[in-house]
């Protein structure tokens, strides 16, 4: 028989987008638990940067300070192309005009710890089997049941959030939709390591049709990335092999590398488009990667994640969330959505060469590229204009971007969790 235990909402997934929830609902006076298959501290395949906008949402939440401490750089953006290069700071928020790398076996432990720290129950290593209610308006989701080993527990609570990833189980049970996928031409892996010499940039260096990218990170860790072309996925026979002879065919990133030591395999995913889901519905909504997801050259995931949690709370507690919230989410996500349309493409060397000259000759414009990043530049509004060329590479609107997308049907979920 298994224990019955009651709250005000239940979070499925305790990484960031989950415990972030935790934090605003518990601060709002919500009785929350979140429950997490994983046990902390745990990886998973992610982007690693975040930027100034989100430094300041950490800074919010009580837990900067701690992962300042663990000792990922300040990094400005520097590309490399040709042997060409610029290099930009951020416009600042908050005083910060840097990024910092982080590795999410470090961030999702301590953003778990301050949910817990805020008062809400956290529950490591329980599985989410089904949901209480089939999430239809006659039967609203009103909770779920979770098994840890032969430990059965049936959490019922008002309001069920699936913060549970691209493959989310809450999404999968409701049997929620995704909308407008945008395909990806591109890939990405990377792998970790350790002795690399460094300064305090993030590079991309491109050398098309692949880009790899140096991303100092937390505790003397260092992320180096691989991204290019997703039909030549099935060539590669093996991951580890070929993109250490990619990066020893790039002189200016090798010799960073030669003296270093790769301490894990190559990771990563051909597997990058981009989708809406359907995120709200009777007792139950989706939040983080579980809701909408970009391509991961946009490094938006973690920010996301955190924003969206600020803004959804409050609309938890008015019990208005099902309305407002899927407004506030396109509103918030459609010009990058569009952005990341460009992003998910294959760069070319000419595209580069024009980039290149325009961002040299005009510091401001280098500028306003990176804050894209940051969400205090528009691409449209701030970047095209200094560079008209670019509505050739990106697109001329937002609405033209994504018109192709928007006209597509639903697609089902995957059937694995």
């Amino acid at each position: 028989m298994s224990e019955i235990k009651r709250y005000d909402t239940v979070i499925v997934g305790a990484r960031a987008a989950g415990a972030s929830l935790a934090i605003e609902l518990q601060r709002l006076g919500q009785k929350v638990a979140v429950v997490d298959r994983a046990t902390f501290p745990s990886d998973i395949m992610s982007t690693h940067v975040v930027y100034p906008n989100t430094l300041k949402r950490f800074e919010r939440l009580g837990v900067l300070q701690e992962i300042l401490d663990n000792g990922p750089p300040p990094l400005y953006t520097s590309w490399i192309h040709e042997n060409r290069m610029f290099v930009a700071p951020h416009t600042p928020v908050d005083g910060r005009d840097w990024a910092i790398c982080v590795r999410r076996i470090t961030l999702d432990d301590i953003m778990v710890n301050k949910a817990r720290e805020e008062g809400a129950d956290i529950y490591e290593g329980w599985t989410v089997t089904e949901l209480l209610g089939s999430g239809s308006e006659e039967d609203p989701v009103s909770g779920f049941i979770a098994k840890n080993g032969d430990e059965v527990i049936q959490f019922e609570a008002d309001t069920v959030a699936g913060a549970d990833g691209v493959n989310s189980t809450v999404a999968r049970l409701v049997g929620a939709q995704k909308r407008k996928v945008m395909p990806t031409d591109t890939m990405l892996y990377f792998a970790y390591w350790k002795g690399v010499d460094t300064r305090n940039t993030q590079d991309f260096f491109f050398e098309p049709p692949w880009v790899h990218a140096h991303f100092p990170a937390d505790n003397g860790y260092h992320v180096v990335t691989m991204n290019g072309p997703l039909s030549e996925r099935p060539k590669i026979k093996n991951m580890d092999d070929f993109y250490m002879e990619r990066l020893k065919s790039m002189p200016a990133l090798w010799s960073r590398l030669k003296n270093a030591e790769k301490v894990t395999r190559v990771k990563g995913t051909p597997k990058l488009e981009g989708y809406y889901r359907d995120s709200v519905g009777p007792g139950w909504l989706l939040v983080g990667d579980a809701s909408h997801f970009k391509h991961p050259a946009g490094a938006q995931g973690i920010g996301d994640a955190l924003h969206a949690s600020e803004a959804v709370a409050p609309m938890i507690l008015a019990g208005n969330y099902r309305s407002e919230y899927p407004k506030w989410r396109e509103s918030v996500s459609r010009e990058l959505y569009a952005f990341c349309k460009h992003l998910a493409e294959v760069p070319s060397d000419e595209g580069m060469r024009k980039v290149m000259d325009a961002a040299i000759a005009d510091p401001i414009l280098a500028r306003k590229l990176g804050d894209v990043w940051c969400r205090t530049s528009s691409p449209w509004k701030d970047v095209i204009p200094r560079a008209p060329f670019l509505a050739e590479i990106m697109g001329e609107s937002v609405d033209s971007v994504l018109e192709p997308f928007e006209e597509e049907s639903s697609v089902p979920l995957a059937v694995t969790a």
